[in-house]
């Protein structure tokens, strides 16, 4: 009963994915990124896990089980059939057309692209300085060991991570010019360098965010499958889900020499296309939901209060803003230390059902496509600097989203827009004037 739910829901949302994508050809840019993240991740692995294993596995650390509560599942797939509806019945809403000079928001003046180089490489220099480690040290260390270091400094990792996600709108914006390809190359080596350091993916996720909505401005608001666009969009799927085997075998075989680089990569690969990265919404917004029927775990209204409260530090709400709901999934399950919470996100369904219960997260969740409709409305409209954050970070902050890291998926667009306003202060004074920068 329950294949036979997840194969109609796989195959409603494989549907909504072609009408979007290849009929609309990414008209409507946020609502296609968001589909092309959600179908595959929340919509079509669910089949997969239910032929391979049985279900979800649980992230609670500890060995290995299956989730077989079917309510839990049947939740699951009202979730996603909810989203799926709300897709469907606003597909006519907010259909604007370009501004016929939106193109003059887009140059760059040698002064904005040295401030933008700028604050990247402060970002760098920032998250250096964080961990208490030289740069030398953190190319051999391994990920997250910085944590531990004594010397770590939070607030100022915190700050480097604010500069670096202004990376995907220093990219489009150089992007828009030949002449700027010296700005491009120098983005792109200040963000690798800092992936060398973290073996972190972010960095590249970023560069995916930026190039795709490049390509769709490029396109006039639209973007067509041809071969390269696919190839383009599989191998950056490929290199994000197999990221862990660089980052934990082939990167370790590389600078130590030790370890069996085959075998480990093998069984790593294995290890991922169930309980890796990739199933992980699967398997968190499961976790978080049996979390939620069985154990009455809830966190009343903490999406709200996050958001809301973006402005205003947690220890200085009085208790109205929570700390990040990531941090307090995390203590729940037991998953890391005191230094590391909040790596362990509830996915997309897990934000909405600890927030209002499963009756009010299936509705509220269904609200997104509203959003991601007028979020649409605006970069077609070309709104400002809003309209470029909203394009370079829809694929980075719906990946985010989707994890279950809210915090990150909208912080980052917020403070993005903040120091785009302090380079570029002619978007404060209106459209007319941001535009006729050259």
């Amino acid at each position: 009963m329950l294949l036979i739910l997840e194969l109609f829901t796989a195959l409603v949302a494989l549907r909504l994915l072609y009408v979007e994508v290849v009929r609309s050809r990414f008209s409507n840019y946020a609502t296609s990124i968001f589909l092309v993240c959600f179908v595959p991740l929340f919509c079509v692995y669910p089949v997969i896990a239910r032929l391979v294993v049985g279900g979800a596995y649980s992230i609670v650390p500890g060995p290995d089980q299956v989730i077989d509560d079917p309510i839990v599942y049947l939740i699951y797939q009202l979730f996603c059939l909810g989203v799926l509806f709300s897709v469907f019945i606003t597909r006519n809403l907010f259909k604007p057309a370009p501004l016929a000079n939106w193109r003059q928001k887009y140059r760059l003046s040698d002064r904005e692209k040295l401030m933008f180089l700028g604050v990247l490489a402060l970002g760098v220099y920032l998250y250096i300085y964080s961990t208490g480690f030289s740069a030398a040290y953190l190319l051999t260390a391994s990920r997250f060991e910085w944590f531990n270091n004594s010397n770590y400094s939070p607030v100022i990792y915190v700050i480097s991570s604010y500069l670096l996600a202004l990376s995907p709108v220093a990219f489009l914006m150089a992007m828009q010019n030949r002449g700027n390809w010296w700005v491009v190359v120098t983005i792109i080596v200040i963000m690798t360098f800092f992936g060398l350091l973290s073996k972190d993916r972010k960095w590249l996720i970023y560069i995916a965010s930026a190039s795709f909505a490049y390509i769709y401005i490029k396109n006039n608001f639209s973007i067509s499958l041809r071969p390269r666009i696919v190839a383009l969009g599989v191998a950056v799927a490929i290199v994000l889900a197999f990221w862990q085997v660089g980052r934990s075998v082939i990167f370790t075989y590389l600078i130590t020499g030790s370890g069996d680089v085959v075998y480990n990569s093998q069984q790593m690969a294995i290890n991922l296309l169930t309980r890796g990265d990739l199933p992980y919404y699967y398997n968190a917004s499961i976790t978080a939901i049996y979390m939620n029927i069985n154990l009455d775990f809830t966190i009343p209204f903490g999406l709200v209060r996050r958001q809301l409260l973006f402005f205003l530090p947690a220890s200085f709400s009085f208790g109205l803003k929570i700390e990040d709901i990531s941090a307090i999934f995390s203590d729940a399950i037991g998953a890391g230390g005191s230094l590391r919470r909040g790596n362990m996100p509830p996915g997309l369904f897990g934000l909405f059902i600890l927030s209002f219960g499963w009756i009010g997260g299936v509705v509220t969740c269904s609200l997104i496509p509203v959003a991601l409709r007028a979020i649409d409305r605006v970069i077609q409209r070309n709104r400002g600097a809003i309209s470029i954050v909203f394009a370079a970070h829809m694929l980075s902050s719906t990946l985010l989203l989707l994890r279950g890291d809210d915090s990150s998926a909208t912080y980052f667009i917020v403070s993005s827009l903040i120091i785009f306003y302090a380079i570029r202060p002619a978007f404060l004074l209106g459209n007319r004037a941001a535009g006729s920068r050259v």
